[in-house]
């Protein structure tokens, strides 16, 4: 039970933290960014750009934009519109409701780490279940974060409770980390003096 209290603890502090610190939707100054919020100096997550957020990324530093939606009309505008305004543009379609595949993930992170790549935005469409994945998966590889701190900073950015599926690939996806780090028993041989 006190466990538990701790870890309750420990969540809250950190929302606390996440929430006094970075840039949040409510700052006036972006308003044609819904949902932006810092990660860390290299990344940014995200809604959907409104008209004139391709430009303040810009402003801001920001090269990159990794858009999880699908590929489709509104995507290949963006697109044009990212690169007619100097930013790199990768389009990686997660599914909007249950698990992505590993080779998604992969390719996701692969791109939002890339050096060349930095500031990045990461977005879907309410930057809350495919981004909030995703970053999540990002702050259990990167930063070293549990799947429970992970899955509270998406909720906390609006990840939707009946996300399972991509709640339980976060989990999945921690679990899998974990036992790989897990140190191998070291094996000894010993040799008996004649």
């Amino acid at each position: 039970m006190r466990i538990k209290a701790i870890r309750i603890l420990a969540v809250g502090a950190m929302l606390t933290l996440l929430a006094a610190t970075g840039l949040t939707q409510d700052d006036t100054r972006y308003k044609e960014l819904p949902n932006f919020h810092r990660v860390n100096e290299g990344i940014y997550r995200g809604a959907q750009p409104k008209p004139g957020g391709l430009q303040l990324l810009r402003k801001l530093g920001i090269k990159t934009i990794v858009n999880l939606r699908d590929d489709d009309s509104r995507a290949q505008e963006e697109e044009a519109d990212a690169r007619s305004a100097g930013l790199r543009y990768f389009n990686i379609p997660l599914g909007r409701l249950g698990r992505p595949n590993d080779k998604e993930i992969e390719l996701a992170l692969s791109t939002i780490n890339d050096p060349e790549n930095q500031p990045v935005l990461v977005h879907c469409k309410k930057g809350a279940d495919r981004t909030g994945m995703v970053i999540a998966i990002y702050r259990i590889t990167h930063d070293g974060w549990t799947s429970q701190q992970a899955k509270a900073e998406a909720n906390h950015y609006g990840m939707k409770p009946w996300q399972l599926g991509m709640k339980d690939y976060i989990h999945d996806f921690y679990k899998r980390q974990a036992k790989q780090k897990q140190p191998a028993l070291e094996y000894q041989e010993y040799q008996c003096e004649p």
